[in-house]
């Protein structure tokens, strides 16, 4: 691995309750896990519809990491649907620089992407690749931008030093 390479911040998994997975994981890690929070946008593409549109994704990540547990519950009709199943969904990859850049390396390499949120203003700020592209392994890129990411409530999230929503801090 070079000097530079990124490092995994997180596994994600799939689940389709998301309260019991927590209690489960819990239970079974001995980690302890964020408030539920959800990723929402109004400018999210997948292969299930390219056009953007609504995503709702609650999760919740391990306090212990990295790497950290991520835990998504099953939604909508794409890359977090039931039909993906329970269990390994991604390694992500956080605070990716130039995340377009990124998306255009690995497009060079034969990867495709499946699933991408955009800000107000147009640009990547988060991105999978397809899993079939990788053995059945998808990777997330994450840009270093804020994040959709508010409250199980839809209430704003206190930000962290950065600017960005605290995740990992409780309310």
């Amino acid at each position: 691995m070079t000097a530079d390479a990124p490092l995994i911040h997180h596994i994600g998994f799939l689940v389709a309750d998301l309260e019991a997975a927590i209690a489960h994981w819990s239970k079974v890690t001995g980690y302890t896990f964020s408030p539920i929070a959800r990723y929402r946008t109004e400018r999210y593409a997948d292969a299930s519809n390219p056009e953007p549109h609504w995503h709702d994704a609650r999760i919740s990540f391990s306090l212990e990491g990295p790497p950290h547990i991520e835990l998504m519950e099953f939604h909508g009709a794409g890359t977090h649907a039931v039909t993906e199943g329970e269990g390994f969904h991604h390694l992500g990859f956080m605070n990716t620089p130039d995340i377009e850049a990124r998306m255009a390396q690995m497009q060079a390499m034969g990867f495709t992407v499946n699933g991408q949120s955009i800000d107000e203003n147009g640009h990547v700020v988060l991105w999978f690749t397809d899993k079939a592209d990788l053995g059945n392994v998808r990777l997330e890129y994450v840009s270093a931008d804020p994040q959709p990411i508010v409250d199980d409530s839809g209430a704003l999230l206190k930000l962290d030093s950065d600017g960005k929503p605290d995740l990992w801090s409780a309310r």
